[in-house]
Parts: C-alpha cells; structure tokens; sequence
C-alpha cells in the first residue's frame, strides 16, 4: 500500500488506502451501469462533483475508449473549489496504467480539453458547486457525487445541491455516490431520483445509486 493523499482542507482522504482503483471503478463506472449505459448515445455527458485527483476521470477515459466507437463522444465535466496541485496529482496517481493518460490531463490541467483525438473532452469548473451548478447549460447522463465525506464537506451535500443536479439531469440519468447517508439518499429522492442501496466497496457497508424519474 502506497502513502494516499489527504485533504488538510477537509481532513479526509482522496480515495481508498486499500484500492483506489478498484474502488473508484466499483462505485462510479459500475454506480451508473458503465459502459451499458452509453452503448446506443453518440454523445454522453457525466458531471463529477469534486474531481481532485482526476482518478474517476482516468477510470472513465479508459473505459470510454474500450468500450464506444470512433463516433462516440464523451463531455466529462468536473467541479472543483480546491484543485490539487500538478505535482500532486502526479505522485497521487501511480499506477501504470494510466501513465500515458496522467501526462496528456496533465498537459491540459486545470482547464480542461480533448483528449484520445478528440473522443474525450474535459471541461474542469473551478469554484463553488452551487455557483457552478448553477451556471451550468449542459444536461447531464450520469453524475458521480464524490465531494468528501458528508461530515467533512457538508457544503457539498445540500438540499440546494440536489435540486441543481436534478434540474441539470436527463431523464433516467443516472447517479453514483460512495455513501450510504440517510439524509442524502432522502434528499435525492425528494428531487426525483430513484435511489438504491448497493454493498459498499472495501471497508465500507453501502453505498448509493440512482436514475432520474420522469416527471409526473
């Protein structure tokens, strides 16, 4: 096991000190039903909240390029108030796999941009969630909610939070989250989300997922 960065900001640590890797798979990519979800979509849209070390972006690029066409486009937008430093990110990320990818995000961090010939396309939003939710035009096909824990950053897991990402949803988007916390997943659903408890990854119980219900 390798040394895990933690946040001085929010005491709380960036991904799992067992696997990150495995975990940032088993509860995003498999949380929204990855790559299924996105066979039949020309373009596909997912919005993480709070991006840190890019790991849950690294995850999804690979698994878009294995798993879609050359016509397929995938929009990957990330909101985060307090972006790591590049050097950070850098020793964070140390698995092999994504060496090559890790440098070409790199080049283009914090801003964003295409990358994989433009079949990838990173737009990093820099500043609060709800301000930026707020501004956002896009609609979204899946959202990973992966902003520290509640009892750390609270601000991230409003009621105000959950009704910009409702507005911002496509109908049957889906949702993926780490916790478990019943005023979250009550939260979800009061905005019209249809959420599921799954066996959490590692050392964690549970964990959510959801899809967005069609108006009534």
């Amino acid at each position: 096991m390798t040394n895990v960065l933690k946040s001085k900001i929010y005491d709380d640590i960036y991904f799992s000190t067992d696997d990150g890797n495995g975990e940032s798979k088993a509860v995003f990519l498999d949380g929204i039903c990855a790559p299924d979800i996105w066979q039949d979509k020309t373009e596909f849209t997912i919005c993480e909240l709070g991006f840190g070390t890019g790991l849950n972006f690294l995850n999804t690029a690979i698994e878009w390029i294995n798993n879609s066409n050359d016509n397929q486009r995938l929009h990957y937008i990330a909101i985060e108030k307090h972006p790591l430093k590049k050097n950070e990110i850098e020793d964070a990320i140390y698995w092999d796999k994504f060496s090559n990818l890790k440098c070409e995000m790199l080049s283009i961090y914090p801003g964003g941009g295409e990358l994989y010939e433009k079949r990838v396309q990173l737009t990093l939003l820099i500043g609060d969630v709800v301000d930026q939710l707020a501004e956002m035009n896009d609609t979204i096909d899946a959202w990973y909610l992966d902003g520290f824990a509640p009892s750390k950053n609270p601000e991230m897991w409003t009621d105000k939070v959950f009704e910009l990402v409702a507005q911002r949803s496509k109908t049957s988007a889906r949702l993926a989250t780490f916790t478990a916390a019943g005023f979250v997943r009550r939260g979800l659903e009061r905005v019209g989300f249809e959420m599921h408890k799954r066996p959490g990854f590692g050392k964690k119980r549970e964990m959510l997922s959801g899809i967005k219900k069609a108006a009534e």
